[in-house]
């Protein structure tokens, strides 16, 4: 007689999955010039349907989110393609030659934003990074989520604020991106390794503390969780560059 019950609740189950939120990313941009918005997954999770895209100013572009993904976002700037057909850009480049990514990180400096989707607790959990350093300004809103989901950004130029050792500069001359001090000097104290790979002994420098004054919700080194991690459920997501 237990048989019946077994199916039933293997029902019950599948009907959960099924209707597991799939949230969807709507990317837009503001900046007065194209960017490439990219992509990439957790290595446990499906990719999304575009790992990168041209998006021109004042385009909107939406892609579903399988449930529970995860992964990293960013935008690339300064892009072309050369006579042999390869493509790349002076800010996170990820190296493929192609518009599409397909499974390659952006090289930093570049501003993250970063999602685990149905985490512990079902919750949502998101952030900005300038971890890595920084390229474009950033704003994640929120959608259908509830009152307690809250918007993150790094909504300054920092570019404009960029320390000259920290610096990218494009061919005309412009700073197109701005390093952490971790990637300019690569020491462990400024990497948060080594003796200093915990949060005791990991301090904010006064490098990052050029992030953070400029964009105090989003991370500025490895261990900025407190003010810098935000959680929601169910919620769309509103990725707005040069907000």
């Amino acid at each position: 007689m237990a048989q019946p019950r077994l199916v039933s609740l293997a029902f019950f189950v599948v009907i959960l999955i099924s209707g597991a939120h799939s949230a969807t990313f709507s990317f837009r941009n503001n900046c007065p010039f194209t960017i490439w918005p990219a992509s990439l997954a957790n290595s446990d999770k499906a990719a999304l349907s575009q790992t990168g895209f041209q998006l021109d100013n004042g385009a909107t572009v939406s892609l579903d989110a399988p449930p529970a993904w995860g992964g990293r976002m960013w935008a690339r700037q300064t892009c072309s393609t050369d006579s042999a057909g390869k493509f790349s850009c002076i800010t996170g480049d990820c190296g493929t030659g192609q518009v599409a990514c397909n499974g390659a990180g952006g090289a930093p400096p570049v501003t993250l934003i970063e999602f685990t989707l149905q985490g512990d607790g079902g919750k949502d959990f998101y952030d900005v990074s300038c971890v890595d350093g920084f390229n474009l300004p950033v704003l994640v809103v929120p959608s259908g989520g509830g009152a307690n989901c809250n918007s993150t950004s790094c909504p300054v130029n920092v570019n404009a604020l960029c320390p000259q050792e920290l610096r990218i500069v494009a061919p005309d001359g412009g700073v197109v991106g701005c390093k952490s001090a971790c990637l300019a000097f690569n020491t462990d104290e400024f990497c948060c390794r080594g003796q200093y790979g915990s949060p005791d002994t990991c301090k904010p420098s006064s490098y990052s503390q050029i992030f953070k004054n400029a964009c105090p919700q989003a991370y500025s080194y490895a261990y900025d969780d407190r003010t810098s991690t935000f959680t929601c459920v169910g919620a769309n997501y509103d990725i707005t560059f040069c907000p």
